[in-house]
């Protein structure tokens, strides 16, 4: 009975030493949701939490946090935003570790503009997320960095995950605005139409 005691608490204590698997942090970029703001979604930074802009807004643990900011005025132009965020990994990162994605709208022109940076990792090891996002003011007035992936804006978020993260960012997608002089000889065909039908309906 004894020895069974001994042994229970030996393995007690080694599962106490044993590192436990990291929990997996989250970023969510959202240009969607707020007209002219952008709002970033993060949880379980557990290493050196996130810093968004130079602003700590979440401090190292399990726990989540929001901001949202500026996409900027006409005064400013538009604002780019910095983040990294430190994270505790179960293994290697894979590729990409890296990227330049600008995100083009419908009719042309670049909507968002988004670069991100995995460094470290390993098992048991720390990783670093470090990138940037901006996004276009109207009219428009980014253009894509040279070598940039360009991907058309979409409802569906582009993920840029990686070991023991998950991350997206959802661009503000916008539909093709209607030129006005079709609207215009739309108007003038109906009506041309409309009279020409009761021309005939009188003789």
């Amino acid at each position: 009975m004894k020895i069974l005691f001994v042994s229970s608490l030996a393995i007690a204590a080694l599962s106490l030493i044993v590192e436990r698997p990291a929990v997996a942090a989250g970023l969510v970029i959202n240009d969607a949701s707020v007209e002219g703001s952008i709002t970033f979604t993060v949880g379980q930074f557990d290493i050196g939490g996130f810093t968004l802009d130079g602003t700590q807004i979440l401090a190292p643990g399990l726990g989540t946090a929001s901001a949202t900011v500026s996409e900027g005025t006409p005064a400013t132009g538009p604002i780019t935003h910095t983040f990294t965020g430190q994270f505790l990994t179960g293994g290697a990162l894979f590729s990409p570790l890296s990227g330049t994605i600008a995100f083009v709208e419908p009719g042309g022109g670049i909507s968002d503009i988004l670069t991100f940076s995995y460094t470290g990792g390993g098992a048991g090891g720390t990783a670093t997320l470090t990138g940037s996002f901006v996004s276009d003011l109207d009219p428009s007035s980014l253009v894509a960095p040279p070598g940039a992936t360009l991907v058309t804006e979409s409802t569906t978020p582009f993920t840029f995950n990686n070991t023991n993260i998950t991350a997206s960012a959802v661009s503000d997608v916008e539909s093709v605005p209607e030129p006005a002089s079709l609207t215009l000889v739309g108007t003038v065909l109906l009506g041309l139409s409309l009279g020409f039908l009761r021309r005939l309906r009188t003789h």
